[in-house]
């Protein structure tokens, strides 16, 4: 007992250093970039429209539901009240990016305490969370990420408190009826929170089976709560941007995405080699290979830029790290195409290592064991369906298709990339997480 108690006083140490450790991140590159300052960058040129109407001119139907953009109210709402609060200019919207991004640590740290996640291990988490790719430009600028990966956590946190673990009971109302509700406010932010229903939906289906229709319903009663707003904008987003995001049929993007996988799960397919023995469904990654390749065959995208973005002309548009990188590595010919393509299978090859590691395991000595209802099993099982259903659900929609989206469904891939991983391994995701982080800066906050 003397010992179980000294962990916990140094994991609460630990955790009280996480906080400090982004709160510091938070501050230095709010005052060594400028930023705090500086004009428009990024997508703020159209998000902030909103935000400054509802500011400006007060609440109103006009303002805060018939507003032209992306995301929905509970993205704009709170930017606007605390932004209004805090002085109304640009800097203090940014300010409440800053805000999110520095909440985000506490919902993480318990989702990985929950997870059996200790002392330095915490931290580690916490640095994980910050060099998510892209994270710590949303902590600065106004972008729709940052607010609703902070929601997509505490998401994750109130289903693994609804369906328990071996050490603790679960909340079978309660769970389900506080997941229903932040799923409400995650589809009024953006429409891919429907990814995240819908991995937890089957997480809980797996765990125990038809017992788990409150998820079910509740994820439904959810979804039956954004129709409004759907049939108030004409269609997943307002009128002025249906051109740029909306319903159709095509594959491209999943090749697309797929290579954006890289930098995310790439790490698992090294795992996957140490392990596949171990794992009752192996084949999962070879087939995520074979996937990827007969996907980038057929389905290859078209990574040219228009040079201007025109809002009323229907087109696809591929654009992120993935494309930057290849488009940096192969130029702009027939080697882009494949390289893209070599990445494609890579991407889903580690997606499903991934799977194959959260799915099943035999070696009950292993590290990378734990039981069906584990709170680590529970969450990466979550994170493989989140991602196959995100990626999943793009070859139904038309126009923009970016690498952040992911990020966006890698919420709980901080924990799994500390826990997952050996310590070697994590410190060369974590290098390469880093050198992507100062690219972002420099090209976005600099």
């Amino acid at each position: 007992m003397t010992g179980l108690a000294h962990s916990d006083r140094a994991s609460r140490r630990w955790a009280i250093a996480s906080l400090v450790a982004i709160v510091l991140v938070f501050i230095g590159l709010r005052l060594l970039t400028g930023v705090a300052g500086s004009a428009e960058r990024w997508d703020e040129i159209y998000i902030t429209v909103p935000m400054f109407d509802i500011i400006e001119h007060g609440w109103s139907v006009q303002t805060a539901i018939d507003f032209q953009e992306t995301k929905g109210p509970a993205l704009i709402w709170p930017y606007a009240l605390l932004g209004d609060w805090l002085g109304g200019s640009l800097g203090d919207l940014r300010l409440v990016s800053g805000l999110f991004f520095v909440l985000s640590a506490v919902p993480m740290i318990l989702l990985a305490w929950r997870c059996g996640t200790q002392r330095f291990d915490l931290f580690l988490v916490t640095v994980c969370l910050i060099l998510l790719p892209t994270e710590v430009v949303y902590g600065q600028l106004v972008m729709g990420e940052g607010s609703f990966i902070f929601g997509a956590i505490c998401l994750l946190l109130a289903a693994l408190w609804g369906l328990g673990d071996g050490r603790r009971a679960g909340h079978p109302v309660a769970g389900p009826i506080l997941f229903g509700l932040l799923v409400v406010i995650l589809l009024h932010s953006r429409i891919h929170a429907v990814a995240w229903a819908g991995a937890v939906c089957l997480v809980a289906f797996q765990r125990e089976g038809i017992r788990s229709w409150p998820w079910w319903l509740a994820a439904l009663l959810a979804g039956l709560l954004r129709i409004p707003l759907w049939y108030r904008w004409g269609g997943l987003v307002s009128s002025d941007y249906s051109n740029l995001h909306g319903l159709g049929f095509r594959l491209e993007p999943l090749v697309y995405l797929g290579a954006a996988l890289v930098p995310l799960t790439g790490i698992f397919l090294l795992v996957w080699l140490a392990r596949y023995r171990h794992c009752t469904l192996w084949f999962l990654c070879p087939l995520g290979a074979v996937l990827g390749f007969i996907l980038s065959m057929i389905a290859m995208p078209d990574l040219a830029i228009p040079s201007v973005l025109e809002l009323d002309v229907m087109h696809d548009r591929y654009q992120g790290i993935a494309a930057t990188a290849v488009t940096m590595i192969a130029g702009e010919g027939a080697g882009r195409s494949v390289l893209l393509g070599a990445c494609c299978m890579l991407g889903f090859a580690s997606l499903g290592g991934l799977g194959a590691l959260a799915l099943g395991n035999r070696e009950a000595n292993a590290n990378l064991y734990y039981r069906y209802d584990d709170g680590l099993t529970t969450l990466a099982r979550i994170q493989f369906w989140v991602l196959v259903s995100g990626i999943s659900l793009y070859a139904f929609t038309r126009g923009f298709v970016f690498d952040r989206y992911l990020v966006v469904w890698g919420a709980c891939l901080p924990v799994l990339w500390v826990r997952y991983l050996p310590r070697w391994l994590l410190a060369l995701q974590c290098l390469a997480l880093f050198v992507i982080m100062l690219r972002m800066i420099n090209n976005w906050l600099v």
